[in-house]
């Protein structure tokens, strides 16, 4: 196997990747250590938010290898829940780069002992959260303008981002070796605020570790899960020291920045203003990360794939090559955040929104195995009727190199003992017969009498428009040339079905073999409904048992998480609906794992939520995206279109659109 290169490395590191761990190490951790559930806690909400980050990178690189573009025109629920959990990853980009303002702003503040806060406000604010925040307005509109203007994110900032990190922690170190305390490992109480306070650690944590690691192959994937492991032990490390430097209490007031508290605590003052200009570094290369990954999101929603937004909003210009109404959007969206919204909800939307996208693909991801892709009519449309050459021609074996020809379609599938009736037809027809055929396959269309008829009587064919070919057309392609007699052909043909058979298993929903293939039928699409819908009232049973931490009520919701999971791995379904499907199970932990951080991180932040998934669902039913998709479908009109030549007559009916869910018994699927 081959090992992946320093370009593809870097590939696999490179979105979003530094930012997200620079958010987390100098950030997330820092907040959750000082505010939320005390050093010991946050170790242990680390390990358990890189546990959760894995599933749901699985999750997502699963949805990755989805066409969005026939999710659209065809399921219009898929596309919704698809573009929510893209809406709740905007959002969650939003509100990194507001917390990243934020604090780049507490540092700026610092620097200058307060003067500045003071200045602009005209009086004192509490420390190191000012509000109204007006600096880091200044701030993001200064990144807007240069991004407009084409800036890119090079290797150089991400270079100074990384040595910032590490400054950072070689700092925490130094002062943890002068001024820590290694008896607080003993004597700290492991969850001071409960499991509430663990549950919205490992919530705030968990944007952390970047959930596009798990993409492409296997020396990919190992890589993506090295990375994360990597975020693992800085993190860690971070917390032994911030362990030693803090000792968590209930009572003390919420610290924007919790490292210029501790330096102020430690009595390292002049330390302040270095500490501070290693922060606005560090976060300015994080906000060169997250900030084009977060417009570029919003470049997406205007792509033919997604059709959202207006297609002016991906506007490039010819000069800067920037999308720049995409990044005017985006940066006043930002702005507005860290203007207008504390601190304290700002991660607490970061963590709901992080983790509401990947519970949303969590459960697109449980359900789409078992739904059936399209059902059999007894009166099938898809198809095309052509009318060929009326001679009736000695038909001359074809060797297996040459172009397949299509094999003849008739309403009920041919068995194999009327293979040699298909391969080898008469040669000699009857004018007045073919003419009543003629006759009669326009009367099978619904068509009127046909046209006058060529004095050529036209040979007959019908196909179906079908991406795969049958069994029979494999025997019959393999048919080897110059046969002498009817009995040697019948010979090489048994050959061939035999040896075909070997290599090839044949499977097929159908008289022929009824039990090779299970296929998901109307029925087990309604009992995985059910099942679907007891997994979720288990998630939320689980999530709130361990809020109120009722172990009963946390029991009941585990198990009807698990024991509906086990029954939908015995139902009939699709395999491999993606190229990289993950397995119900990981579903399923996903999803009860999302929906318990979720309930963690909800109550601090469900109006800025509500409001986002009010604007996203009036974006979703604009009349080009809900209710004009039959503008791009063939009209009632149009449906059938015949055309008639001295040689050809062509019919062609159009399938039904794929995942129209028809009560009757499944046929194949495609």
């Amino acid at each position: 196997m081959a090992l992946p290169t320093t370009g593809a490395m870097w590939d696999v590191i490179a979105p979003g990747t530094g930012g997200r761990w620079a958010v987390g190490t100098l950030i997330l951790v820092h907040l959750t250590t000082y505010n939320e559930s005390g050093g010991l806690g946050t170790m242990i909400g680390m390990a358990i938010a890189a546990g959760f980050a894995i599933f749901a990178g699985i999750c997502k690189s699963s949805v990755k290898a989805i066409q969005i573009y026939y999710i659209r025109t065809t399921h219009r629920a898929d596309f919704f829940c698809l573009f929510l959990a893209k809406w709740m990853d905007i959002l969650a980009l939003f509100s990194a780069c507001a917390v990243l303002v934020r604090t780049l702003s507490s540092s700026l503040d610092a620097m200058t002992g307060g003067i500045v806060r003071m200045y602009i406000l005209g009086r004192n604010s509490p420390a190191n959260e000012p509000w109204p925040d007006v600096i880091g307005v200044v701030v993001i509109f200064l990144i807007t303008a240069m991004f407009m203007l084409g800036l890119e994110n090079t290797k150089i900032f991400s270079f100074l981002m990384a040595s910032g990190v590490a400054a950072m922690a070689t700092t925490i170190g130094v002062v943890t070796g002068l001024r820590g305390n290694v008896e607080h490992f003993s004597t700290e109480a492991i969850l001071p605020k409960g499991v509430v306070g663990l549950l919205s650690g490992v919530a705030l944590s968990s944007f952390s570790y970047s959930n596009d690691l798990l993409n492409g192959n296997y020396c990919k994937r190992l890589l993506g899960v090295g990375v994360i492991i990597l975020v693992l032990l800085s993190n860690e490390l971070i917390g032994v020291c911030l362990t030693a430097l803090v000792r968590f209490s209930t009572n003390h007031e919420y610290e924007a920045v919790p490292m210029l508290a501790i330096l102020e605590n430690k009595d390292f003052h002049k330390a302040i203003p270095a500490v501070a200009c290693l922060l606005v570094l560090t976060c300015s290369g994080a906000l060169l990360e997250l900030f084009p990954e977060m417009f570029y999101h919003i470049v997406q929603l205007t792509t033919s794939d997604w059709r959202i937004l207006a297609k002016q909003i991906g506007y490039e210009n010819r000069e800067s090559g920037s999308p720049i109404l995409a990044v005017f959007t985006g940066g006043s969206l930002c702005a507005m955040l860290a203007f207008a919204c504390p601190l304290e909800n700002l991660i607490y939307i970061l963590a709901a929104s992080n983790v509401l996208a990947s519970l949303l693909r969590a459960l697109y991801l449980l359900y789409i195995p078992f739904r059936p892709q399209y059902l059999e009519q007894q009166n099938d449309s898809s198809l095309a009727y052509s009318r060929l050459n009326a001679a009736p021609k000695p038909v001359t074996a074809q060797p297996s190199n040459h172009q397949p020809k299509k094999s003849v379609w008739f309403f009920r599938k041919p068995s194999t003992a009327s293979l040699a009736h298909h391969v080898l037809p008469t040669k000699h027809a009857n004018k007045t017969g073919v003419h009543e055929e003629h006759e009669r396959e326009w009367l099978l269309l619904g068509e009127p009498p046909s046209p006058k008829v060529p004095e050529t009587p036209p040979d007959v064919e019908s196909t179906v428009l079908s991406d795969q070919i049958s069994d029979i057309e494999c025997i019959a392609l393999a048919k080897p040339e110059n046969t002498e007699s009817d009995e040697d052909s019948s010979t090489d043909i048994d050959a061939i079905v035999d040896e075909y058979r070997q290599k090839v298993k044949v499977s097929a929903a159908g008289p022929l073999d009824s039990n090779t293939l299970r296929l998901p039928t109307a029925t087990s699409w309604r009992f995985t409904l059910l099942l679907i819908a007891i997994i979720l009232v288990g998630s939320i049973l689980t999530s709130t048992g361990l809020i109120a931490w009722e172990t009963n009520t946390i029991t009941v919701g585990v198990n009807l998480v698990f024991i509906p999971s086990a029954i939908l791995m015995l139902l009939p379904r699709y395999d491999q609906v993606t190229s990289t499907s993950p397995a119900i199970l990981t579903c399923s932990i996903t999803l009860l794992g999302s929906t318990v951080l979720f309930a963690a991180s909800f109550m601090l932040s469900w109006p800025a939520l509500l409001l986002w998934f009010v604007a996203g669902l009036f974006l979703f039913i604009r009349c080009d995206t809900w209710c004009c998709l039959c503008l791009e479908r063939p009209s009632s009109s149009q449906t059938l279109i015949a055309s008639v030549s001295r040689t050809r007559t062509t019919i062609r009916v159009p399938r039904p659109p794929k995942g129209s869910i028809i009560p009757a018994r499944i046929a194949g699927h495609s």
